[in-house]
């Protein structure tokens, strides 16, 4: 039972590594487009586009459903984020968030 018990213990944290991995490089490969505006570190140095490196997750996702649903203006931004899933958006909410910075 023991044995049990530490191989499902195991398996799991294994598979939440990946899991977690994987979410990182979805979020990673997104945020590559986000560079060219935003800084390789998030680091424009302008208000706009803003600095996001180090911003809370949920203001992200938040910010990037309100420009794909048209409820905050944008030039750009309502485009870009016209094309991410609500999967895509967490991921690269998550990597900015990781970041620091602000």
């Amino acid at each position: 039972m023991k044995v049990r018990m530490f191989t499902a213990t195991i398996a799991l944290l294994v598979f939440t590594g990946i899991a977690s991995a994987e979410d990182n490089l979805r979020g990673r490969t997104i945020a590559s487009a986000c560079f060219g505006c935003h800084g390789a570190a998030s680091e424009s140095g302008s208000a706009i586009p803003p600095i996001i490196a180090g911003a809370p997750a949920k203001f992200i996702e938040g910010s990037l459903i309100a420009f794909r649903e048209d409820r905050r203006p944008s030039t750009i931004m309502g485009r870009i984020a016209k094309g991410y899933t609500d999967e895509d958006i967490a991921a690269v909410a998550q990597y900015f968030s990781a970041m620091g910075g602000n």
